[in-house]
Formats: structure tokens, sequence, C-alpha cells
């Protein structure tokens, strides 16, 4: 009897033993993971669900499919490239962008266009260019049939800036539609390509 009781009590401590290092196994390893993430995260490493957070849908530009009727109003507007009706013109989307897009000049037949209704008086058109160098900075805006050359600073400063060294001015001697566009080449002179334009500006002079 005394045996059985001995045999029963060792095999109650065994099992009692046993319990506590499985017990106390289960913290280590958990602290032990806790390390391999904090590690991969001081890598710069994420976890699942942050990497699919991270995934932005693409912003594109909706295409305009025929040439858009703007009536100008007040002093000065902005006619942005997005808005036009293009041809063989890429589009890139940043913040920095006057309404998240600006126009890539791609090749002699990529153009852009919209039809401006205007009163009677003076105007002045500038565009919004960014041109890397003197090689990808000059293009024509047209009036109507008019072409009229424009580049920015010589050399370009490889920054958006305002085509001031050649405003395209001209007049209109009663209320008219004159259709507004940009392209690399006019009928007479090559211009050229590679510039990116964010948007054309007109004002009224008098």
């Amino acid at each position: 009897m005394k045996k059985i009781l001995f045999m029963t009590a060792v095999l109650l401590a065994a099992i009692f033993i046993c319990s506590c290092a499985t017990t106390t196994a289960l913290p280590a390893e958990k602290e032990e993971g806790a390390k391999v993430e904090k590690r991969e995260e001081a890598k710069g490493g994420k976890k699942e669900s942050e990497k699919k957070s991270d995934v932005k849908a693409e912003i594109k530009r909706t295409p305009v499919t025929s040439i858009p009727q703007i009536t100008f109003s007040g002093s000065t507007m902005k006619i942005e490239l997005e808005n036009m009706y293009t041809e063989d013109i890429a589009f890139e989307h940043s913040d920095e962008y006057s309404s998240s897009f600006a126009a890539v000049i791609k090749s002699a037949v990529s153009s852009a266009k919209a039809a401006v209704t205007l009163s009677a008086g003076s105007y002045e058109i500038l565009a919004r260019e960014k041109a890397e160098d003197s090689g990808h900075a000059a293009f024509y805006i047209f009036v109507d049939n008019e072409p009229y050359r424009v580049s920015p600073s010589e050399p370009p400063l490889g920054t958006f800036e305002m085509t001031t060294r050649f405003p395209v001015t001209f007049s209109v001697d009663k209320a008219k539609t004159v259709l507004i566009t940009v392209q690399a080449n006019s009928p007479h002179h090559l211009g050229q390509t590679g510039m990116m334009i964010d948007y054309l500006q007109l004002r009224k002079l008098n």
C-alpha cells in the first residue's frame, strides 16, 4: 500500500513539473516573436496588413472627347490643359501641379484645344511651363490660325515658370469665340517637344 502511494505521488509530481515547463515556455515564445517583429520594423519592414493599406488607387485624368466651349469671365482665368481636347499628350499627376495634372508635349503632332468666347478687348496668354533645357522649351500657342512662339527663361530654370518672355497678345473688336491651340510646331517653323505645360493663363488687358 505504501508502495502504491509512493508511486502515485511520484507520478503526480512528474505531471506537475511538465505542466510548469509548458506554461513557462509560451511567454518565452511570444517574447521572441515580438523581438523579431520589432527587428523587422527597425529595418523598415511592415506587417502584411500595413502593406495592404499602403496600396493607393492610381489617379487618372478623365479624357475630354470634344473641344470644350469656355466663356471668359472676370479679368483672369486659367485654362487647364487636362480640361482641353488633346491628342498625343501625356498627363502626369502630382500635388505640385494646378488641379493635380500637367501635360507633356510628346511629339510634333501633340495638340490641346479649347474654344473660348471673349468680349471685345485686348487679351494676353501666358503658359505655366517646365523645361529641362533649351532644346525642349519652345512651342506654339495659336489663336484661331495665328501662331505665337513661346518659351520660358533662357536657359530654362528647370522648374515651372510663366512664359513672360514671350506673352501672346491679341485683340478682338467684337464678342467672338476663338480657338486656342497648343502644339509643338507652326506651319512654317519647328518648335520642340518634351516640355511640361500646367495651364494657360488668359488675362484681359482692356
